[in-house]
């Protein structure tokens, strides 16, 4: 077949230039092509310098057309906003108008740019610019010389306020700032994206670097099929040109052969199969290729960039990572939410072809609806015709289907071009959105007959909070700017002296203080360095440390003082014992025990040690008798003489006990006479008294029975006595009550019992027995419990260098605190009725804060309200409005809500909404007020005659907001879909085939159909089965309805569809039907499909194309691995990842050999996983984890076969692709060389 190129005479632009060089290069190869390509730039060259093409600011020409159009659109806006002020369309249906009116405007603007400079200047440098493709785009044009459009703020919102100017007209401040988020992100993303597409191109590179054609045919019977009917035929012949036939395919009517199996599909082939309407067509693809560590060249195809069947040796795998990760630069990071704008897709609208009259049928089933603009229209609830006639009185109809949206009403009139319908948006998923109604007036609620209206009439609002006084008014009162509305009292709880504190700044008025003086101490007062405690001295010479006062009174007494003396101070550390509750008192508030009377203590010396140390260090022995400051260890030394016992385990030695006392050691004794000596353990021995003959006691003695090893001894340890005098009234206590101001506190002296009977005084503790103490008490009818109590140091007068201590109360009045939060934006006025430093009585008035209107008027109506909070209405003059007219015309009746627009009369229309108060025969009063539409959707939170103040919420609409698919998209959703990501709330799947019966309270779902898979619990195959969703994990409602059918895998709740769970769940399905490697099998070629799509979706949307097959050897690498589940008599172990085809391969010998099978599960791994997994170690390392992965294959021996790019590398090699590929076949041996 002789190949031309047919002549062409017509405009080259970039797209024609393409094609011309590829027709060149495919039908007359690289050579030929190069010539042409070389000829063209010199054409191109040669003329652009003859054209001395430049750019100036003239260039830029703005279409006069852009100043009508932006006059059209403000025209919409207004009755945009019209209509919302009359309460005919919400805030909501507002914005949206708004958005579209904008988008419109700008999108005709862009057409008519187009159109300007074709017609009156197709020479301009810009335009020939942008439209042969040699820079720039139409929207870059746009915004040099149409409007820059709508912007987006920083929470992804739409600005309703378009940017109307152009670069070329420049912007205002307003329209600069409002670009500038934008324009910032965009900066910011394309930095972030540069180097997310790099590390991205990098894992890509990883996991394929080692496929390599090396093999011609892998003879596979698999393929895959493709459905020409799902595609348009571009996209068909780009979807099968460069791809191998995996069977013979006949012409539909004969059995003429029309492809041949393995037949390459070249663009002519591809034509020809889409116009024969074939039903289906296999072909041969990376994924079903069987070649070992590699793909054939047949399974490949063409190698895209010359058009021939791809060579030996070819590293497709890096041409794969490159082509995907190259575009990542172009997709954008992340999306913008446009606030629910989905613009009306043209495709979707039926507008009239010309003038006529719309007809619907009899057996119409509509129901009324209303658009997200505010315009009521009627859906369509079965599909049906409508009649269209026109002026000829010709009829056509024009089908629509359920869903449909009517715009036009039953033989109505249209114009040319006029929307007729719109057809349901079919994959459109919209979210419930919440916007508040905010009230923009203070007022009263009015609600009328009218049910999707609620009006605010305007009033002065004011907050009556409790405690306030409120001022008398009645109606025709005048009020000034000085009265004060509402009042609230300034009280004092207790007495003392004034004292107003100021702002340093200002000077204004910030808090009051009442200080009053109740104790003074005529004690000197000192300071000790080291704990910083307060200490005061009586005239004994005793020290008192005072302590910190609390914050508030729990109890009638708190602890002022304690006492620092020694009297009764333990000798040394030792046990105390005494009778008890003979001599004292315990408290029930506090621990303390007060003595009451006289008594008498014990004592008995005794040291013990915590070591926690080795017994090794210990230097003296257990059982032995040692002098006082004898080193038991390294560093720590006995403060006592005595016998040592030592406490040991596991060779640490945890404690040594020291005891003083007479120490006599018995060696050999006779059972009887052990028996004696044990007897006299732990009994008390008076001097005098003589003990087996031998041992005098000489004081007061505590016998106890030692024994160490086989020997044992007889201690005597000696008992101290303390007698405890009955407490004096101390005279010279600190505590006299002369000095006290004040009834409301009393001072009163106890002594103490520091320890219990039978505890021990530690040596280096406080070794007090007795503890003198003062304890504050006070008159809770005289004083407030949450008074603070603070003490002051005064200098002495007499004395200058000594100090004396004050106790006083110290009440504080916080003004800026005083009222709550919501007055700090209100008008006040504070007036006080106490002076500087005035004392004062409990409970005295020392002013009042008072709520000020804030302009002067003339009451005319009054309101109150106590629930759901008190509040107060004045209405003036200003509220009103009054309309006269000479010719007693109105047509208006008394307490009539009115809109702005209306007429009140034949010739006069109203600027404001309100209600009619009053109509006499010359004029119309009307109280002004804001009407709000209330869609079904709405929930109103104020009721009739509620009192709301700007900025109250009023309600809460309801509202479908469209979603853009998924929120992640562009570069990361690339990435969460190749690194097999799991979605944090999946989504629930079928997991079999069934139709769902019933769906009870959100929770549960039946399904008649055999349930494939449970657990092995219960294992009966049920003809029903029945999803539980756990509440407590998710959130997500169901999405199936009752009698749905379901397949395999579908999501049976909201929330996003797992691969991994998919994977699983065809897995399990499919092994109930097939073997476990085809079940593998089929469900890798689910999940490859879905996979393949998804990334597909997310270039596509942003215009990049990327050919199938690459996106097939990347996906190919991560779903070829499964894991061990049991290992049967196989060498593998389980949880071990291997290739799914060398398993089978296992298996197949394990079948053949009559030995037990490995059984496994199929895995979707991740780039980066599967980079981590490949077989060669040295490949792996280089890419992350170095050493753990290094470490592993020392561990295990690893042998790395340099197979792959990388490793031969690394290791410094001939890499095995290109001319590096050994081709060669193996050296064949014969058999006969064998044996």
């Amino acid at each position: 077949m002789s190949k031309t190129v047919k002549f062409k005479n017509s405009l080259f632009n970039k797209k024609e230039l393409k094609n011309v060089i590829y027709t060149a290069f495919i039908d007359y190869g690289t050579a030929r092509a190069s010539y042409l390509a070389d000829d063209l730039k010199e054409l191109g060259f040669h003329y652009a310098t003859k054209a001395g093409i430049s750019i100036s600011v003239e260039d830029l020409k703005v279409p006069p057309i852009k100043k009508s159009l932006l006059s059209e659109a403000y025209k919409e806006i207004e009755t945009s906003d019209a209509q919302y002020h009359r309460g005919e369309i919400n805030t909501i249906e507002r914005f949206q108008n708004v958005i579209n009116t904008w988008n419109n405007t700008s999108e005709t603007l862009k057409d008519e740019l187009v159109s300007y400079f074709k017609t009156t200047d197709p020479l301009n440098s810009i335009y020939l610019m942008a439209f042969s493709g040699a820079r720039g785009n139409l929207s870059q044009v746009r915004q040099l010389v149409g409007m820059r459009g709508l912007m987006s703020d920083p929470q992804g919102q739409i600005i309703d306020i378009p940017i109307i100017h152009n670069f070329r007209e420049g912007l205002t401040i307003t329209d600069y700032i409002m670009s500038a988020y934008g324009a910032r992100k965009g900066v910011v993303d394309t930095a972030l994206r540069t180097a997310d597409s790099g590390y991205l191109t990098r894992r890509l590179i990883d996991v394929a670097q080692d496929v390599i054609i090396r093999e011609e045919d892998c003879l596979t019977k698999r393929s895959i099929n493709i459905y020409p009917k799902n595609f348009k035929k571009s996209d068909f012949i780009e979807k099968i040109s460069g791809r191998i036939s995996a069977s013979n395919v006949f012409y539909p009517n004969t059995k003429k052969i029309l492809v041949k199996k393995n037949q390459e599909i070249d663009i002519e082939i591809a034509n020809r199969l889409y116009d024969e309407n074939l039903h289906v067509l296999g072909i041969r693809s990376p994924l079903t290729c069987e070649s070992t560590r590699s793909i054939c060249q047949k399974c490949y195809g063409w190698n895209l960039s010359g058009g021939k069947v791809v060579d030996l040796g070819e590293a497709v795998g890096i041409i794969a990572a490159q082509s995907i990760g190259e575009p990542g630069t172009q997709l954008t990071m992340r999306t913008f939410h446009t606030g629910g704008i989905f613009t009306a897709d043209p495709s979707r609208q039926i507008r009239s072809q010309k003038s006529g009259i719309v007809s619907f049928s009899k057996n119409i089933q509509t129901r009324p609806a209303r658009t997200m603009y505010g315009k009521n229209i009627l859906l369509l609830e079965k599909e049906t015709f409508l009649t269209f006639t026109d002026y000829k009185n010709q009829s056509s109809e024009i089908k629509l289907s359920a869903d449909s949206s009517i715009f036009v009403k039953d033989n109505d009139f249209v114009k040319e071009k006029e929307l007729l319908a719109e057809l349901p948006l079919t994959n459109q998923q919209t979210t419930q959105a919440k916007k508040d109604i905010l009230s923009p007036v203070s007022g009263e609620i009015v609600l009328t007959n009218q049910e999707d209206i609620v009006w605010v009439l305007n009033g002065n609002i004011y907050d009556i909070p409790k405690d306030s006084l409120l001022n008398e008014f009645k109606a025709n009162d005048e009020i000034t700017e000085q009265d004060g509305l509402i009042n609230f009292k300034i009280k004092s709880k207790n007495e003392g002296i004034v004292k107003l504190e100021k702002h340093k700044i200002n000077n204004t008025l910030e808090s009051l203080k009442i200080l009053n003086c109740l104790q003074y101490f005529k004690m000197p007062l000192y300071k000790d360095k080291s704990t910083s405690k307060l200490i005061l001295i009586n005239n004994k010479g005793e020290k008192y440390l005072i302590e910190d006062l609390p914050k508030a009174f729990k109890s009638k007494s708190v602890l002022f003082a304690q006492g620092t003396s020694n009297v009764y101070r333990a000798p040394s550390g030792g046990d105390i014992y005494y009778k008890s509750s003979s001599f004292y008192k315990g408290t029930s508030t506090k621990k303390e025990k007060v003595i009451q009377k006289s008594g008498k203590l014990l004592f008995i010396p005794k040291e013990v040690k915590a070591i926690n140390k080795n017994a090794a260090l210990l230097e003296v022995l257990n059982g032995s008798v040692i002098e006082e400051k004898t080193e038991l260890l390294k560093g720590t030394v006995s403060n006592l003489d005595g016998f040592v016992e030592t406490k040991e385990s596991n060779n640490i030695i945890q404690q040594i006990t020291i005891r003083p006392g007479k120490f006599v050691e018995y060696l050999y004794l006779k059972e009887e006479e052990k028996k004696q000596l044990l007897e006299l353990n732990k009994k008390i021995f008076f001097p005098g008294e003589i003990i087996f003959e031998d041992v005098i006691v000489e004081y007061l003695s505590y016998v106890e029975i030692t024994k160490v090893f086989n020997r044992y001894g007889l201690l005597l340890r000696p008992i101290y006595e303390f007698n405890i005098p009955k407490p004096k009234v101390n005279k010279n206590s600190i505590v006299s009550n002369k000095n006290t101001f004040s009834p409301k506190l009393n001072f009163s002296n106890f002594d103490s019992l520091n320890f219990n009977s039978g505890d021990l005084v530690k040596q280096h503790k406080n070794r007090n027995i007795i503890n003198s103490s003062i304890s504050l008490n006070w008159d809770k009818t005289k004083l407030d419990t949450k008074t603070g109590l603070q003490f002051k140091i005064l200098k002495n007068k007499k004395q200058t260098n000594l100090f004396n201590l004050v106790i006083i109360t110290n009440e504080i009045i916080n003004l800026i605190n005083f009222l709550p939060k919501k007055f700090a934006s209100e008008k006040l006025k504070i007036s006080l009725h106490v002076n500087e430093s005035q004392f004062i009585e409990p409970q005295t008035i020392l002013g009042k804060i008072s709520l000020l209107p804030e302009q002067q008027f003339s009451i005319t109506k009054i309101k109150k309200t106590v629930d759901p909070s008190a509040r107060l209405m004045l209405v003036n003059k200003r509220n009103y409005e009054t309309y006269y007219s000479e010719k007693n015309n109105f047509l208006v009746t008394k307490d009539e809500m009115i809109k702005a627009g209306n007429n009140i009369t034949p010739s006069l229309k109203i600027n404001y909404s309100g209600q009619i108060l009053k109509v006499s025969p010359f004029a119309c009063k009307l109280h002004r007020g804001i009407p709000f539409f209330l869609t079904k959707e709405t929930v109103l939170y104020k009721t009739k005659n509620d009192l709301v103040k700007v900025g109250d919420t009023i309600g809460t609409i309801i509202f479908e907001q469209a979603v853009t698919g998924d929120i992640v998209q562009g570069l990361p959703k690339v990435e969460e879909i190749l690194e097999a990501r799991k979605p944090q709330d999946s989504a629930l799947l079928a997991n079999s085939p069934g139709i769902v019966i019933d769906v009870k309270d959100n929770n549960t779902i039946n399904i008649l159909g055999n349930a494939n898979y449970l657990d092995d619990s219960n294992l009966k195959k049920s003809k029903y089965q029945t999803y539980q969703i756990n509440r407590k994990k998710t959130k997500q409602n169901i999405i199936v309805n009752k009698n749905d059918y379901l397949y395999v895998g579908q999501p049976l709740t909201a929330g996003i569809v797992s691969p991994h769970n998919l994977l699983t769940t065809y897995f399990e399905y499919y092994k109930t039907i097939n073997l476990e490697s085809e079940a593998a099998y089929l469900s890798f070629r689910k999940i490859q499909k879905l996979l393949i799509n998804k990334v597909q979706d997310v270039y596509g949307s942003q215009g990049v194309t990327i050919a199938d097959k690459h996106i097939e050897v990347i996906i190919r690498q991560i779903t070829s691995k499964v894991e061990v589940t049991t290992a049967g008599s196989t060498l593998l172990l389980p949880g071990e990842v291997v290739e799914l085809r060398q398993i089978n391969y296992i298996n197949s010998i394990m079948q053949k050999t009559g030995k037990k099978q490995a059984n496994y599960k199929p895995m979707l791994l991740g780039i980066t996983k599967a980079s981590l997994l490949t077989e060669s170690f040295i490949s792996a390392a280089s890419f992350q984890e170095t050493t753990k992965i290094l470490t592993a294959a020392a561990i295990e021996g690893k042998i790395d076969w340099l197979r792959g790019l990388k490793e031969n590398v690394i290791i410094g090699r001939l890499i095995p692709a290109g001319t590096g590929f050994d081709d060669k076949p193996q050296i064949k041996m014969s058999f006969s060389e064998i044996t």
